[in-house]
């Protein structure tokens, strides 16, 4: 009889703690979040545009900046944001490779495919709650947001990585070196 009222009370104890973890980690921007450390000259393929290319990596100056750009701001702000940062890490990596004539049409694709992505990541910024609604949000509400983020994320990622491979076997080694670590000076 002990045994099941231990397991029911570690089992409450375990809920209590995941909770507000889970809570939080539902959210696709929590507030109080701050940016990861870069690692310097690593940039990796991750969400490029709504969820398909170059990872946001910035320096310690640009993370400084970000931080303080994003704080106050509503969610839906932080969203389209992170979304604005990321066409621009994608625009001057592709500028930085320097496409030839060739391999132009295969970008186009993959871009295409991004911007697809975008929009549809766009559309769930526009749908994230105002300041004064989020009091109002329950577990379950953060939970299912971030769900449909990470869905269309990876929907974008699986859209994406044909075309991305595509373009990525057409990249001469220095290229395929530039688009891999974009910030590398």
């Amino acid at each position: 009889m002990k045994r099941p009222m231990i397991a029911g009370a570690a089992l409450i104890a375990g809920i209590a703690i995941a909770a507000p973890m889970l809570a939080w980690s539902a959210d696709p921007e929590p507030q109080t979040a701050q940016p990861a450390p870069a690692q310097p000259g690593r940039a990796a393929m991750a969400p490029m545009a709504g969820g398909m290319g170059m990872h946001d990596e910035v320096g310690p100056i640009g993370q400084n900046w970000m931080r303080q750009m994003m704080m106050g701001r509503s969610p839906r702000e932080r969203c389209e944001e992170r979304l604005a940062w990321r066409a621009g890490v994608i625009a001057y990596t592709v500028t930085k490779l320097n496409l030839t004539t060739e391999q132009k049409p295969l970008w186009d694709k993959l871009n295409g495919i991004a911007q697809g992505a975008t929009d549809r990541e766009r559309q769930l910024c526009a749908s994230l709650p105002s300041v004064e609604q989020r009091g109002q949000e329950t577990i379950l509400d953060r939970v299912n947001r971030r769900e449909q983020f990470l869905s269309a994320r990876l929907q974008a990622l699986q859209q994406a990585k044909p075309a991305l491979e595509a373009l990525y076997q057409a990249l001469s080694p220095d290229q395929k070196a530039t688009i891999s670590q974009p910030f590398r000076h």
